[in-house]
């Protein structure tokens, strides 16, 4: 059995919203391995993007531990928390999240200036990622001159610019129409089968096909594996 990138044991999350405890996730166990390809699936308030924070590092569970490469980071400090967040984890959203004053190139730029790349080494690693997006020529094009489907190419150019160890991808292809939603998806397939490890949460079960497994969940557990 391949060696477990991310592991959860038991997490629990509970909201509490003044004196009400809403739970968001119930006794969640679940194992990404590296090279994997796994679906979030299920409606809204199932669960799904509390766990992606949880599996990113975006959020703590309740209860429960969360494993990375066999270390359980449940209690390390927010700064621990955000340098192993910002090495090993990539982010793609489904509103893309640009900084709308800033190109292309600087959109990408922006982990490696928190990872303290001196500016050549940052240029010349955003440039290559753009390039293998296809975006060569939108460098220094802001979000507000790209189309959908190219802020969403600049937005998994940052997610990847890092070489994480994990891509999450919370409902990529949600703000984009049909044809250009199927072109992402592509992407994320070759990226798997280039070896990179993908969780991915959508609504859509056109977009979960693409992943090797799909997980449903209900009501904060997970009732189905296929």
């Amino acid at each position: 059995m391949t060696a477990a990138l991310v592991e959860l044991q038991g997490v629990r999350k509970v909201y509490r919203l003044g004196e009400v405890e809403v739970p968001a996730l119930r006794g969640v166990d679940l194992r990404v391995a590296g090279r994997d390809f796994l679906a979030l699936m299920g409606p809204s308030g199932s669960g799904k993007s509390t766990l992606l924070h949880i599996l990113g590092l975006l959020d703590r569970p309740t209860a429960g531990k969360v494993l990375w490469a066999g270390e359980d980071v449940t209690k390390l400090d927010g700064g621990r928390l955000a340098e192993l967040r910002g090495r090993r984890i990539g982010f793609v959203f489904q509103m893309f999240n640009l900084v709308p004053n800033l190109t292309a190139l600087e959109n990408v730029e922006l982990p490696l200036i928190f990872l303290g790349l001196p500016p050549r080494e940052r240029r010349r690693r955003a440039e290559e990622a753009l390039m293998r997006l296809g975006l060569g020529d939108r460098l220094r094009h802001r979000p507000n001159q790209l189309s959908g489907g190219q802020q969403q190419r600049v937005a998994l150019a940052r997610a990847l610019v890092t070489d994480p160890a994990l891509l999450i991808a919370d409902e990529p292809t949600g703000n984009l129409d049909s044809a250009t939603g199927r072109e992402i998806l592509g992407i994320f397939a070759d990226l798997n089968k280039q070896g990179r490890t993908i969780v991915l949460a959508t609504h859509d079960p056109e977009a979960a096909e693409v992943a090797k497994v799909r997980l449903r969940l209900r009501d904060g557990q997970i009732v189905e594996r296929t």
